[in-house]
């Protein structure tokens, strides 16, 4: 799949695409790199991606991680269950109500689930190197 510009819902697996390639990369911890996608993400629904929406999706309970909520990106923390639950809930529920939902994920068991949903689903290094200045 290649990365479209099209105003969508981007259903990002967080903890998946910070430590995929993200936490490798750079010397930062979890918190700090998760505040810095929420920014990333924030500008990116400001400028090439305006008018989509994100929303990231993090396994666990509440972490300071600094500001949850911006124009264009709400944090949910999957407290009792899985990320990947939250993930496929919210997929199947934007699916049904006719909404372009694309899933960021790495995670090879996550994405099959989500495309029997007929959701898209797109790695989480394919997402940032399209949209990455």
């Amino acid at each position: 799949m290649h990365a479209s510009t099209k105003p969508s819902t981007y259903i990002i697996d967080g903890l998946n695409f910070i430590r995929s390639f993200l936490l490798t990369a750079h010397s930062a911890g979890e918190e700090t790199l998760t505040a810095d996608l929420i920014a990333w993400l924030d500008e990116l629904g400001q400028t090439r991606l305006s008018g989509s929406d994100f929303r990231l999706i993090l396994d666990g309970g509440y972490r300071n991680i600094g500001p949850t909520r911006t124009s264009c990106v709400s944090t949910q923390f999957a407290e009792n269950r899985t990320a990947d639950e939250l993930i496929l809930e919210t997929a199947y529920y934007l699916h049904k109500n006719n909404t372009r939902a694309v899933v960021i994920t790495s995670d090879l068991e996550l994405g099959a689930k989500v495309r029997e949903l007929g959701v898209k689903v797109m790695h989480c290094a394919k997402f940032f190197n399209s949209f990455y200045r």
